[in-house]
């Protein structure tokens, strides 16, 4: 089956693959060949990817979407998304400090800058869950 990772910033794979895991709101949903159609929002999470070569990667998600068509593609759309050999622990922490930082000095009156702080947290976190599995390796 055909796996399209997509950021705004640039296609993170675009290529033959065996399984495609994903965090969705309902929980992971992990695609094989002949998965039927679905559309569904991308979570902020970790996820996987086996190549049609037999390669694993770990992928760290922001918010998004997933679209299976049925005959053999998957398409992801995500707001952000590295691979977890490009995740750097020491940048990880740094963001995750500053964010709680917002997060502890916005007033509950800002509901829009502590939503904002509250997603760089999470997704800080799930950067940070896969940068220390990796570093375990």
């Amino acid at each position: 089956m055909r796996f399209r990772l997509v950021t705004p910033e640039r296609v993170l794979f675009d290529e033959e693959a065996l399984s495609v895991s994903l965090p969705t709101e309902q929980g992971e949903v992990t695609v094989l060949p002949g998965h039927t159609a679905l559309s569904t929002v991308l979570k902020t999470g970790i996820g996987h990817y086996i190549s049609s070569k037999g390669e694993h990667a770990d992928v760290v998600f922001s918010r998004g979407y997933i679209y299976i068509d049925g005959k053999g593609s998957v398409t992801v759309l995500a707001d952000t998304a590295e691979k977890g050999e490009e995740l750097d622990l020491s940048v990880i922490e740094e963001a995750k400090k500053r964010a709680e930082s917002v997060m502890q000095g916005t007033t509950r009156q800002d509901d829009q800058a502590f939503a904002m702080a509250a997603a760089a947290l999470e997704r800080e976190l799930a950067r940070f869950k896969l940068a220390t599995r990796r570093r375990g390796r």
